[in-house]
């Protein structure tokens, strides 16, 4: 098993919870799109994050990821309400 980060490990070709060992994707795959998904207005990410409609258009939110297998939470991102999760854990070949 090779570390991916703190939560999320690669073992045989799959991203696997480093907690529970729960398979979640193929290592290529953006795990984001595999993971439970908890989507918040972004001034839930935390006390001192003001409104961001007064300083940019975009509607953001605040995305927060688990591990279906335990509910660890995996990754924390800021992102345009109509975009996909950042893919942001890819290996190179």
């Amino acid at each position: 098993m090779k570390q991916l980060d703190l939560h999320l490990a690669i073992d045989d070709g799959r991203i696997v919870c480093r907690s529970c060992e729960a398979d979640i994707c193929a290592a290529d795959e953006n795990y984001k799109l595999h993971a439970l998904c908890d989507r918040k207005p972004l001034t839930e990410a935390g006390p001192l994050i003001n409104d961001p409609a007064q300083y940019v258009d975009d509607d953001l939110e605040f995305r927060q990821f688990y591990c279906p297998g335990c509910g660890t939470l995996l990754e924390n991102e800021v992102i345009d309400t109509d975009h996909e999760p950042v893919h942001d854990k890819q290996l190179l070949e």
